[in-house]
């Protein structure tokens, strides 16, 4: 039984602290417990992260935000966090102030439209939190009815506080001297809940501020005194974001006649699109609010205790006296005048709600489903505030949940409008990696470079300045830059020389293709970073590859996006809920479309979360596609041994497919599988047999298939793979290692494949009985690798005992037109297709050469970096912007023999 399906009992007592006195209520994250404080007596609320959660490192981050928030700022209109920590059994928990009374939400719900007073003590208390928060850097991105409550202060007065800062974004001052914030976390991609998103934030921004927090305030008072939100939710989260984006702006005086012109005004200004021309600050909106009912803020640094000390005439056509509507603040006593209600509309939001018992405690609780987006470790830009500390909120339970199950079903039928239709070219024509960059055109103009994460080293602005005078051909002042970074000694050292080195070797290129840019992106180095893979996007080239630097022996896939220049912003962790990532793969489906291809070594269950053969989609930013990113499991039997799947993808002409070794019958004895998915990923057959090899002689291991590569040419499926067989010789010692091809008609996979069988008895099958040995020397090799261009389908691979090999097919007819070694040195050679040219690179001695093939047997390349170790894994080489350009990431260290592997890349142009 999953943990959060499973209450604490009653009497409980948690870390030596809290005794559990009830359950308040709980959401699909969390369940959120009265508690009485042991040492000083004190109720106070409780939250715990549920155990399935509990190894997600977002998930975790964002639940401790609350508790990173709350500390940092004090004010009476934030919700109070007192403690944060881990149970015995390693779930994590927060305790904070427990309120009495009901969230915005519940008064909505029950009254439906606010009166003025209660709407100016909600606008105006909030601004005053946001007041303290936005000074303190934090941006809370997900202001909306259920993360406000209702309550009392310590003087019997009503009282609004800010809950569940669970998605804020931080920020910090780069020192306490200077007002220029740059960003410590930050989560880059579509966050909030939509009826209350601003138009940065649902165009997936990464420059979204606390802008968006007075955005949020006008479309909260706007519903306070409409009765309905600003945008009509019941066509759905897509139709919302388009609404959001580019729809006409209401104007609430033509639905509530007896609203001012001034309430219009102040309004429209809140929802200005241009974040600009919008309010600027939370003080300056919380003024003209009140200003707009006829009213004057008290002071620069306070404002009014809203409520009975607020004496105007009520606004035109509207019933009683203000006097006889504040009785509203009593939650039991709020007076409507029916003659001012709309027409209901039951479609409000698109997820959350307060964690609540009614008008009882109430506390936080997460109320927006885990976000589809990788976790960041360090980010940019910022508020320009001053720093002080900021609090974390708390929402309520029953409304979360079901709200989180309505906007789940709206997401589904939503993205395909969203993407196909509405075509989200949101995104300003700026390189970013999972923050806001420079524009993509800047390097080569001698702009601005990225804006760099919090926590870059000193050395780092020297580096970029090199690369940009690089990547505009400026090599001396570009080896003078790589020089003062080695004059500062340390690690720095060692990055200047690796700079100064491998960009010294495209100065005076010695053959067709020469680097414009070269990039080191990880720029800390205590843990191995392997398996590289790039690809080029909208934004610029990004980089993906694995390590374990946030948990030791669990491997993520980490990324960023590299502008021309090859700097890049913050990483970005894409499979946040893997257990065990391997071998990242990335295909360009769009330059805003991207696939991402691994799989999880240690998936337990097949077809769970984290397991099997897997894809997500990305955007052209680098960032999991928020409504159609979640990972999508294609196949692969997951046990605990961690099977090595090894899968591999192409685009077809209605898609993409997938192929992949499994070894389902017997561990180690390996036969291929594909799938065919469509462009969102949706599975478009079953996993699909290609072959059944098994053993012609009794008491011998049966052939076993390793490292298939795939291609999609003349409406032809075709596989490279390594065969491994029982030698045919009786002087060989070992097994044989062939390369084979599998060839398919598209047409007759979508029959489906072989049939399964366990008849010990059976026959080898393979499926359309094409396969043809392509190594017809029969030299043992590993690893091929295929790709199909203009001059035909080449497959390339290496020997075990050295040597780089090269064969041309014929796609139409399936022959091996010829075979080759081409280089006696050569190792780990890979394939790039660019507008049909097809490139290869590989490693020769300590060089890392790539040229441009041709249909005869004849390869031109020449080096353009330095490698330590030739026996890395094969380079991953992409398509670039234009046609002769090409992306290309490889791993090695940065100085001979090191332990700590790192990932470069590079933009080549070939002539």
């Amino acid at each position: 039984m999953a943990s959060n399906e499973s209450k604490i009992p009653v009497g409980t007592i948690l870390v030596g602290k809290y005794r559990v006195v009830r359950e308040i209520g709980r959401g699909g994250m969390a369940a959120v417990y009265e508690a009485e404080q042991l040492s000083l007596g004190k109720k106070v609320a409780v939250k715990v992260l549920a155990s399935e959660l509990s190894a997600s490192t977002i998930v975790i981050e964002r639940f401790f935000r609350e508790a990173r928030a709350a500390a940092s700022v004090k004010s009476p209109y934030i919700v109070d966090v007192y403690d944060s920590g881990r149970l015995d059994d390693g779930r994590p928990f927060i305790a904070m102030e427990l309120l009495e009374g009901e969230s915005l939400y519940d008064r909505m719900a029950r009254v439906r439209i606010i009166d003025v007073d209660t709407t100016i003590r909600v606008i105006v208390h909030t601004a005053k939190g946001l007041i303290k928060a936005h000074q303190a850097g934090i941006v809370h991105r997900d202001l909306k009815p259920e993360n406000i409550f209702l309550t009392k202060g310590e003087d019997g007065d009503d009282i609004c506080k800010i809950l569940d800062f669970g998605l804020a974004k931080f920020y910090a001052p780069v020192n306490p001297e200077e007002k220029a914030a740059k960003r410590l976390t930050r989560e880059g991609a579509v966050f909030g809940t939509p009826a209350y998103m601003s138009p940065e934030q649902v165009k997936g921004q990464g420059n979204v501020d606390h802008r968006a927090d007075l955005w949020a305030l006008g479309c909260m008072a706007y519903e306070c005194l409409i009765g309905r939100p600003v945008w009509n939710m019941d066509q759905g989260v897509a139709m919302t974001f388009a609404a959001i984006a580019t729809g006409p702006i209401p104007v609430p005086s033509a639905a509530r006649a007896d609203l001012p012109p001034s309430f219009d005004a102040w309004f429209k200004k809140c929802l200005e699109r241009d974040p600009n021309k919008r309010f600027q600050q939370a003080k300056e909106l919380a003024d003209a609010f009140i200003e707009a009912w006829g009213q004057r803020p008290q002071s620069s640094a306070s404002y009014p205790n809203v409520g009975s000390g607020l004496h105007r005439p009520p606004p035109p056509g509207a019933a009683g006296s203000l006097e006889a509507q504040e009785i509203s603040a009593d939650p039991n006593t709020d007076p409507v005048n029916p003659m001012l209600v709309p027409p209901a509309t039951t479609s409000r939001r698109g997820n959350g709600a307060a964690l609540n018992g009614g008008r009882g405690s109430v506390a936080s609780d997460a109320s927006v489903p885990v976000p589809l987006v990788q976790r960041i470790s360090t980010d940019l830009g910022g508020t320009a505030e001053p720093h002080t500390p900021v609090p974390k909120p708390k929402p309520s339970p029953i409304r979360m949940a079901l709200s989180a199950i309505a906007l789940t079903a709206s997401l589904s039928t939503a993205i395909f409008i969203w993407i196909r239709f509405l075509s989200p070219q949101v995104f300003a024509p700026i390189v970013q990696s999972t923050a806001s960059s420079a524009a993509l055109n800047g390097a080569d103009a001698g702009g601005p470079s990225p804006l760099p994460p919090a926590d870059e080293p000193k050395w780092a602005p020297l580096v970029a300045e090199g690369q940009r005078l690089f990547s505009i051909g400026q090599y001396a002042d570009a080896q003078k830059k790589f020089g003062e970074v080695q004059a500062m000694g340390g690690q720095a050292l060692v990055i200047g020389r690796v700079y100064a080195e491998q960009t010294a070797r495209n100065e005076k290129p010695t053959g067709a293709c020469q680097a414009r840019m070269f990039s080191r992106p990880r720029m800390r180095s205590d843990r191995k970073a392997e398996r590289p893979a790039i690809v080029t996007t909208a934004k610029g080239t990004l980089v993906t590859w694995v390590d374990d630097h946030e948990q030791e022996k669990r491997d993520h896939v980490y990324g960023v996006v590299l502008d021309n220049t090859g700097r890049g912003g913050a990483l970005g962790d894409m499979t946040p809920e893997a257990a065990e990532a391997a071998r990242p793969q990335l295909l360009a489906l769009a330059s805003d479309r991207i696939v991402l291809l691994y799989w999880d070594e240690k998936g337990k269950e097949r077809g769970k979360d984290g397991g099997g053969v897997r894809a997500r989609l990305l955007d052209g930013d680098g960032r999991i596609d928020q409504l159609k990113g979640a990972p999508v499991y294609i196949g692969g039997a997951n046990t605990n041994k961690g099977n090595q799947l090894w899968p591999a993808m192409e685009k077809g002409p209605d898609g993409l497919w997938v192929v992949w070794q499994d070894d389902r019958e017997k561990e180690g004895e390996y036969d291929l599988f594909t799938r065919h998915l469509s462009n969102d990923l949706d599975t478009l057959t079953p996993e699909t047999r290609l072959t059944d090899y098994v053993s012609l002689k009794k008491n011998v291991r049966p052939p076993s298939i390793r490292f298939p590569s795939v291609a999609v040419a003349a409406s032809n499926l075709i596989v490279a793979y390594r065969l491994e067989t029982e030698p045919t010789s009786i002087r060989a010692k070992d097994r044989e290692r062939n390369i084979w091809r599998l060839r398919v008609p598209l047409s007759d996979l979508q029959k489906g494949g072989l049939e399964e069988s366990k008849d010990p008895n059976r026959s080898e099958r393979i499926y359309g009985n094409d396969a043809v040995l392509v190594n017809q020397d029969k030299t043992p090799a590993e690893a091929p690798a295929i790709a199909c261009g203009n001059e035909g389908c080449f497959i390339v691979w290496h020997g075990e005992n050295g040597g780089a090999y090269l064969a041309k097919l014929d796609p139409v007819k399936g022959e091996v037109i010829w075979h080759k070694k081409f280089a006696d040195k050569g190792s780990r050679p890979a394939l790039g297709v660019n507008a049909g040219q097809v490139a290869i690179a590989y490693y020769e001695k300590n060089v890392l050469k790539m040229g441009i093939l041709s249909g005869d047997p004849v390869v031109v390349s020449n080096p353009i970096f330095r490698v330590w170790d030739p026996t890395s894994p094969r380079p991953s080489i992409a398509a670039g912007a234009s046609k002769g350009e090409w992306a290309i990431a490889w791993q090695d260290s940065d100085v001979s023999k090191a332990s700590i592997t790192e990932i470069y890349a590079a933009r080549v142009f070939c002539r």
